[in-house]
């Protein structure tokens, strides 16, 4: 009995992820680094830095924690281009003590890559706290670009125009939860049982408009997530 409540309590501990949004203030600044208290933030979440601008708060750096020591986190900052927009002015306030950093703006939402139809279900119904965005729209997304092999500048070009803050992959060995724009992986989730993971993938990954062994972009461009395991998983080895 004993040894079942342990892997009851390991699983829940591999399935947990905290999604409530963070605001911390910038304590101190050191070139392109800020610090702040760390809190219950992870090693790889990305954020953005805020500024009162008047009687509004506005964007004006985005940031990556990179090492949390006795409390304290620092993350590196840079520009940020997610929002820009043609007709909108830049914003050209430097970061300074006293600014907010925020996390976890949109960890609420998500879009998840599957090899079937069945795995893409597993991922959503055991996370019922997240909303997924239709994985069609991230399909359509690549096909209107021609891309057969989505990489990590697909996922960070695409999850700002739809506010989504999270991205579940399935590989051959787990369900990976990466922050969207950092792409760091911040937890991992178990996978459905074999006879889900033996059914025929769906290339680069399930959804109404992908098919199996058909590219999804050009036919004249490499394909090499039509070996759907092989491809996520150097994918996301590379991380």
């Amino acid at each position: 009995m004993r040894i079942l409540v342990v892997v009851f309590l390991l699983v829940r501990v591999l399935w947990s992820l905290e999604t409530d949004p963070v605001r911390q203030k910038i304590e101190s600044i050191e070139q392109d680094s800020i610090f702040f208290k760390a809190g219950n933030l992870k090693l790889g979440e990305g954020g953005v830095v805020l500024t009162r601008n008047q009687s509004h708060q506005v964007i004006i750096a985005q940031a990556k924690i990179l090492e949390i020591i006795d409390g304290k986190a620092r993350a590196k900052i840079t520009a940020f281009h997610a929002m820009n927009q043609k007709f909108l002015p830049t914003p050209i306030n430097e970061v300074k003590v006293g600014d907010e950093v925020l996390f976890r703006s949109f960890y609420n939402r998500a879009i998840a890559l599957a090899p079937n139809q069945e795995a893409y279900q597993f991922i959503l119904k055991n996370n019922p706290k997240i909303q997924f965005m239709h994985i069609d729209l991230f399909a359509a997304f690549l096909q209107r670009t021609s891309v057969n092999d989505p990489k990590k500048k697909h996922f960070q070009a695409f999850c700002p125009r739809y506010s989504i803050g999270l991205v579940f992959i399935m590989d051959s060995q787990a369900v990976k939860v990466l922050d969207c724009q950092s792409f760091t992986i911040l937890s991992t989730q178990s996978l459905p049982d074999s006879s889900v993971m033996q059914k025929q993938a769906t290339t680069p990954f399930f959804s109404r408009i992908t098919a199996a062994n058909k590219p999804l972009g050009s036919r004249l461009k490499p394909n090499k997530s039509k070996n759907y395991f092989a491809y996520y998983d150097w994918l996301l080895r590379e991380q």
